[in-house]
């Protein structure tokens, strides 16, 4: 999947977006909007960062107060942050595309540098895959 295809998903959604200068996030959603950080200069970061807001959308997740120190909130917040992140990897790194990759001896670099996307995001794909991809070799 591509930035513009995340792009178009969120036109096909009614949802907008705006930039500001953000201090302590990238990005942030609410009530079919997506506030973005301008100092965002990374396409891959983008994408990533779009994607995870999506997410958010998608999976009805609710905000919690963002810089909250309270338990409860980090606790929801911890737990909503995974579901987007898992939502976010099954489009961006489908499982099939990465047993295909495995296949072709792709090391987690050139499937990072294949899909525009961060190694950490490909390294966190084998970690929700792990199951799926035991009889796989992973460097």
């Amino acid at each position: 999947m591509e930035i513009l295809d995340l792009y178009k998903i969120a036109e096909n959604e009614n949802i907008s977006f705006y930039y500001d200068n953000m201090k302590k996030c990238n990005a942030a959603y609410y009530n079919n909007c997506i506030l973005l950080n301008k100092k965002i200069i990374n396409t891959k970061l983008e994408k990533e960062v779009i994607a995870e807001e999506l997410a958010h959308h998608f999976c009805g997740i609710m905000p919690t107060l963002p810089f909250s120190t309270d338990y409860y909130n980090k606790l929801i917040r911890s737990k909503n942050e995974y579901i987007a992140r898992k939502w976010l990897i099954n489009e961006v790194i489908p499982l099939d595309k990465l047993k295909l990759f495995l296949k072709q001896n792709m090391s987690k670099y050139d499937i990072a540098d294949e899909l525009n996307i961060s190694v950490s995001l490909v390294d966190e794909a084998f970690n929700i895959y792990k199951e799926n991809l035991e009889s796989y070799i992973y460097e």
